[in-house]
């Protein structure tokens, strides 16, 4: 696995820790006392991720993803008509492959470029918030117009003498 990806994911899994809000199951009830939820199947198809993620780990990145994008797990992940259930190892849905895309990228910017920059040393790595903000498709940034100029005055012209 390549230095940028680990970076990626630790800055990402460390984003996932701090900003981890607890998500109620669907009906909102937590499961009963001592019932166990259903154990998160190990990934697979793991094409950017490194391959040795467990399932925990990859929800609890794609759910970083999610707040970052706004979008929920079928934006990406292709949804099986016949069951009605995403099929996360699919890559029928071509977001999918943008996703990855993507998170090479933020991961070669922040290994590749942000590492040399020096005075000052950016605080915060780049991730998907950084350019989309909570919305799938990032707003284009349009630079406010120039402020008008005023005229300065014109300084008076000195006496000519002859």
């Amino acid at each position: 696995m390549t230095r940028s990806l680990r970076l990626l994911l630790a800055l990402s899994l460390s984003t996932a820790a701090f900003a981890q809000t607890p998500t109620p199951p669907p009906g909102g009830q937590a499961p009963p006392v001592g019932q166990a939820r259903r154990p998160i199947p190990a990934p697979t198809n793991l094409k950017v991720l490194p391959k040795d993620m467990t399932g925990q780990q990859v929800v609890e990145l794609m759910r970083v993803y999610e707040r970052q994008l706004g979008v929920e797990c079928e934006f990406c992940h292709f949804r099986d008509p016949a069951t009605k259930r995403n099929n996360f190892a699919s890559d029928a849905n071509p977001m999918k492959d943008r996703a990855r895309v993507m998170m090479k990228m933020t991961a070669s910017i922040n290994t590749d470029f942000l590492t040399q920059l020096t005075d000052p040393k950016p605080e915060h790595p780049v991730d998907c918030g950084t350019c989309h903000r909570g919305m799938s498709k990032p707003a284009v940034f349009v630079p406010p117009p120039p402020a008008p100029r005023t005229p300065s005055p014109t300084p008076p012209t000195p006496p000519t003498t002859q």
